[in-house]
């Protein structure tokens, strides 16, 4: 009984670290030892297939490869239905439909059933021997004493399972998911660069249709002073060729000449000026490459090319220049998309295309301190309220929706001032007074 004692408190000691296939193996070989059987064996049950499958086999003392048989016609059938099966001798006649009983000349068969922790049969312990079995209490009650051990190990190990195929499972979903959501994100962000492309587009054409209209003010008129030039020499020719030329018509004809020419070179001059100013504006918005540039020089430039877009609606733009707004580092292409973008936003919602205000203005003030440029781009229109100033800045919105409005113009304005200028960018604004919008740009070195 002390040798009993001491193999017991070596299993149980030896079986305290060891989880899964050692556990079972350890446990069989030591049970096998222990009890004297020829074959010991723990296995699972398959209620729907009904058939048993061994997880751990010892056979004469070593660990064999695990099989599966039916439970059919076998005393294990009596042991997956919650019965400890003891026969101690003649098994073989009992049950002759077991082939396997038979072949392995088995002469003595013990079993008994492994519980999960709900009660319900989920495996069974099973010793067979060749020989008739003398111990058969001794051998109950060590099954029972670590049916439980088992038991609890056979469950965690299919919790376990079950878990390691739920991650797998979650895994492929998230995989999924993931996959879905980043074709997803592609989508959106190319209809939001195209989006953002025909805003760019739309600014442009408003601008362009502004230059065309404003320059062909200029031309008409300088069309109009050649024609007088061509008709007051076509004169002057004919009274030479007549010899009928008169000082005083000599003196008519010089004088509608030289108004004409005046007013012939300062509209060509003017429509001179619009080109350059828009070839310069457009030259630095086709590029995103850092550039020292003269603020009061960039500034003027920028204004000179948005004034026939403003025309339309009798808008003038004030500049209100301090003397220390000198050279600064910064990407222009950025800088007019921003500012084009504010001034097109005021030109389209500030004023009324009905309201009976003639002196709409829009004044821009710019000024560097330690290396900050502070613009303050300022109209004096109808104003927002707090709700609409609050989301001015979310993509897709407008008020403007009816009428072609995209939503994305102060987007576009607010990602660039905050995200590649660096700057900061600030609404304020007064129902029936206007609106100010205010920036800072650091130098970008």
């Amino acid at each position: 009984m002390q040798i009993f004692d001491q193999n017991l408190t070596h299993i149980i000691k030896s079986l305290k670290s060891s989880y899964g296939i050692e556990f079972f193996n350890s446990l069989t070989l030591q049970l096998h030892q222990l009890i004297g059987a020829d074959y010991t064996f723990i296995a699972k049950i398959d209620k729907q297939r009904y058939i048993s499958q061994t997880i751990s086999l010892v056979a004469k003392g070593d660990i064999a490869e695990n099989f599966e048989y039916s439970l059919n016609d076998t005393p294990c059938a009596n042991v997956s239905d919650d019965s400890i099966c003891i026969y101690p001798e003649k098994i073989y006649q009992l049950y002759p439909s077991d082939q396997l009983l038979i072949d392995m000349k088995i002469e003595g068969y013990l079993g008994a059933p492994l519980h999960d922790s709900n009660g319900e049969v989920i495996g069974l312990v099973v010793a067979l021997y060749e020989n008739i079995i003398t111990n058969s209490n001794d051998v109950v009650a060590l099954f029972e004493l670590f049916s439980g051990r088992i038991s609890a190990e056979m469950e965690r190990e299919d919790k376990e399972k079950q878990l390691t195929q739920l991650n797998q499972l979650l895994e492929k979903k998230v995989n999924e998911r993931t996959t879905e959501l980043s074709s997803a994100i592609d989508s959106l962000r190319f209809a939001q660069n195209k989006l953002i492309e025909q805003e760019k587009m739309a600014s442009l054409g408003n601008l362009v249709a502004g230059v065309a209209h404003e320059i062909n003010t200029p031309l008409g008129v300088a069309v109009l002073c050649s024609s007088n030039i061509e008709d007051a020499l076509k004169k002057l020719n004919a009274k030479v060729e007549n010899n009928t030329l008169t000082k005083s018509a000599l003196e008519n004809l010089i004088s509608t000449l030289n108004q004409s020419e005046q007013s012939l070179a300062f509209n060509l001059t003017r429509a001179a000026d619009l080109v350059d100013n828009f070839k310069e504006m457009a030259v630095s918005i086709n590029t995103d490459d850092l550039i020292n540039i003269n603020i009061s020089s960039w500034l003027n430039s920028l204004v000179g090319s948005l004034r026939p877009m403003l025309h339309k609606k009798n808008i003038t733009v004030e500049l209100l220049l301090a003397d220390n707004t000198a050279n600064f580092t910064t990407c222009p292409a950025k800088m007019s998309q921003v500012f084009t973008n504010i001034i097109s936003n005021s030109s389209t919602h500030a004023f009324e295309v009905s309201s009976e205000m003639s002196d709409h203005k829009i004044m821009i003030s710019a000024e560097i301190c330690h290396d900050i440029l502070s613009i303050k781009i300022n109209d004096n229109g109808k104003g927002m309220t707090d709700a609409i100033r609050k989301k001015i800045f979310e993509p897709f919105y407008t008020t403007n929706r009816g009428k072609g409005g995209t939503g994305l113009g102060l987007s576009i304005v607010h990602n660039i001032v905050t995200n590649s200028l660096n700057g900061e960018l600030d609404v304020e604004s007064t129902v029936g007074k206007g609106t100010c919008f205010n920036l800072e740009f650091p130098s970008l070195r």
